[in-house]
């Protein structure tokens, strides 16, 4: 087994250099790094970056889940989407094994803590300003703000929302209308552009619509659809909740699904599987979100490449019955 002797003497630096090297603790020339990381690949040497400071650091954190107001609303209802939930129990079992405890917070009057985890599409600059404020590490999850150099973890949603696009016009559908949450979320806005963009690719017309899910007016929204313009070959809808609201509306007037109106959501959550129709979607790998975000904000509270960086997942088309 290769250890980090051996690549100690491979690089012909001291242990201490090629442990500050592998965790990116700094104080290194930009040579001795190349010739530390040469000789990591010369020998094959699998480094557990992270090891020695999680052992320094295992059980002494504290960090905040701050939820959004909207997410606060609706968990007051019983609407907490399952999108959320496989993020934030993958957000606290992996903060486990880096000995960090999390504790839900007010986004707008958090408590002390070592740190905080900005969850869902409401945060804005004078938020993000009260938290650097603190001059504590934070992480936007789920929500990623023009012009301001915070951490962020999000999904692709542009890629997605253009690929799903682009395989309902491939199909030969010309009329593809776009069903969104609010437009202040970057989750949704990066969507609804990524939809734009395929459909003028096309040269055809986008038309969408807003749906809020918390009073959850998608009677009206689809009322006013078909009143206004010719029925729809196909809905693409912003996340999967929406879809499924969006079918269950479309079913009571009669119209047929995929065969009749193709619907594709966004989300891949635990209940799409089971819709009648299975939902065709975007999946989001939620709990690599969930993860990764464990993962991130550790790195900060250690002070471990503490330059703020933006990770984008990107998602996966599951095609199943919702549409052609």
């Amino acid at each position: 087994m290769v250890t980090i002797e051996d690549v100690a003497k491979e690089a012909g630096v001291s242990i201490a250099t090629v442990s500050r090297v592998i965790n990116n603790l700094g104080n290194v020339s930009e040579k001795t790094k190349m010739k530390v990381w040469r000789a990591v690949k010369k020998l094959n040497y699998k480094p557990k970056i992270l090891a020695s400071a999680l052992a320094r650091h295992r059980g002494k954190f504290l960090v905040g889940i701050c939820e959004s107001e909207r997410l606060k609303d609706m968990e007051k209802q019983k609407l907490l989407p399952e999108f959320y939930s496989v993020i934030l129990t993958s957000l606290e079992k992996v903060g486990e094994e880096y000995g960090t405890k999390f504790c839900k917070m007010d986004l707008l009057s958090p408590g002390d803590c070592d740190g905080y985890v900005l969850v869902g599409g409401d945060t804005n600059k004078e938020i993000i300003n009260e938290y650097r404020i603190k001059r504590k590490p934070f992480i936007l999850l789920d929500h990623y703000i023009p012009g301001e150099k915070v951490d962020c973890i999000v999904t692709n949603g542009y890629d997605g929302a253009y690929y799903a696009t682009r395989y309902l016009i491939e199909k030969g559908l010309r009329k593809i209308f776009h069903i969104h949450g609010p437009l202040n979320s970057y989750g949704f806005r990066g969507r609804f552009e990524g939809y734009t963009t395929a459909m003028k690719e096309a040269g055809l017309l986008p038309k969408y619509y807003e749906y809020d899910d918390v009073k959850d007016n998608m009677e009206d929204v689809i009322e006013f659809m078909l009143r206004k313009n010719e029925k729809p070959e196909a809905i693409f809808a912003s996340n999967d909740i929406t879809a499924m609201r969006v079918i269950r509306e479309l079913k009571k007037r009669d119209i047929k699904i995929p065969e009749e109106v193709s619907v594709i959501g966004f989300d891949d959550i635990i209940s799409a599987r089971d819709f009648n129709p299975p939902l065709t979607t975007l999946k989001v790998f939620k709990d690599e979100m969930g993860s990764l975000a464990a993962k991130r904000i550790y790195e900060l509270l250690i002070g471990h490449d503490i330059h703020p960086v933006t990770i984008s997942l990107f998602t996966k088309f599951i095609k199943r019955r919702s549409s052609i």
